[in-house]
């Protein structure tokens, strides 16, 4: 009788764990979606007689703050869509990636039974820094995966600021209430004031 006990406790621990992901992913969901409602219409983003080169960097460097500001989810969603594009024209990038995710997922949701190494157990901590460090050698020494995020972010970055620098502001501006203009692109993440530890903690 023990055996079918130890069972339905196993199952019900991963069902639980795989809630909790499940509550987390839905969260994050709804509120990447709110961001992307707050989003500017995109024939304002790509206006253009609103372009323009700037005089110097000193003038640069104040568009590209009000310009990220206010274009801040427009900007976030170049990022994510620039970078998923560099990602799908990297199939082997991909696939390196799933697996590390498999991997996360059947330690922290599948399996039940604690990590021995030396004969002795594992803590939280300790698999989670292994798991860390097992995915960084991955990501940046066995493979070419590490480069290729590095281009796709610094791609983005290349977009978003040119954009900004050329992006000529206007009046707009000024009606940017004092609590939108600091959201920067974590925006996406946190659904507009949400920080992600509160999703975090009410997913748990």
């Amino acid at each position: 009788m023990a055996e079918p006990q130890a069972a339905d406790g196993s199952a019900e621990l991963v069902a639980t764990r795989a809630n909790i992901v499940m509550s987390f992913a839905s969260k994050l969901k709804d509120n990447a979606a709110q961001s992307f409602k707050e989003a500017k219409p995109w024939a304002e983003v790509f206006d253009r007689t609103a372009f323009a080169k700037p005089a110097g960097m000193a003038e640069a460097t104040g568009r590209l703050r009000k310009n990220v500001a206010y274009f801040k989810v427009n900007y976030g969603i170049v990022g994510v869509g620039t970078t998923a594009l560099v990602m799908f024209m990297n199939p082997w990038s991909l696939i390196v990636l799933a697996l590390l995710a498999v991997l996360w997922g059947y330690s922290y949701i599948v399996r039940t039974t604690p990590f021995v190494m030396g004969g002795r157990e594992l803590s939280d901590r300790e698999k989670f820094m292994a798991l860390s460090g097992l995915s960084l050698v991955v990501i940046f020494f066995l493979t070419s995966v590490g480069s290729t995020l590095f281009y796709a972010l610094g791609l983005s970055m290349l977009l978003i600021g040119a954009h900004a620098a050329f992006r000529v502001p206007d009046d707009l501006f000024l009606d940017e209430a004092p609590e939108q203009q600091g959201g920067g692109f974590l925006s996406l993440l946190t659904g507009g004031s949400k920080p992600v530890a509160a999703v975090v903690a009410n997913a748990v």
